[in-house]
């Protein structure tokens, strides 16, 4: 038990942090909780630390293999549900050249990345 310390009912590992992102953000308190961003300051901030996390993984994408990303088909296909009977659009599964697949793997990151944000600010 020379790493492991009582902490109310349960024997935990001494030295692993509890709980959610405390590193990157505003700051950290004493028990390494994040703090929250504050007022515009704060927003320009967290921002510029999205941006910095999304240039990031793209660069990241763009430095993995093109044949890594065959399987990533831009083109769609409409398709009938049985269940319901209404007609929508899915992605193609057949296979296309490393590099198509690999623009359109960065612009649904992209994408997905910005989902939570107002429609004119991506």
């Amino acid at each position: 038990m020379a790493d492991q310390a009582l902490r109310g009912n349960k024997l935990t590992r001494i030295g692993f942090k509890h709980g959610g992102a405390y590193g990157p953000l505003r700051g950290t308190t004493a028990g390494g909780v994040a703090k929250a961003f504050r007022g515009e300051a704060g927003f320009k901030q967290s921002q510029a630390l999205q941006n910095k996390i999304l240039k990031h993984n793209v660069k990241r994408i763009q430095k993995t293999p093109d044949k890594k990303f065959k399987y990533n088909n831009p083109e769609t296909e409409k398709v009938k549900s049985l269940r319901t009977g209404r007609v929508h659009e899915v992605r193609k599964k057949d296979p296309v050249k490393g590099s198509i697949g690999k623009k359109t793997y960065i612009q649904d990151w992209k994408r997905y990345h910005h989902a939570s944000q107002p429609k004119g600010n991506k």
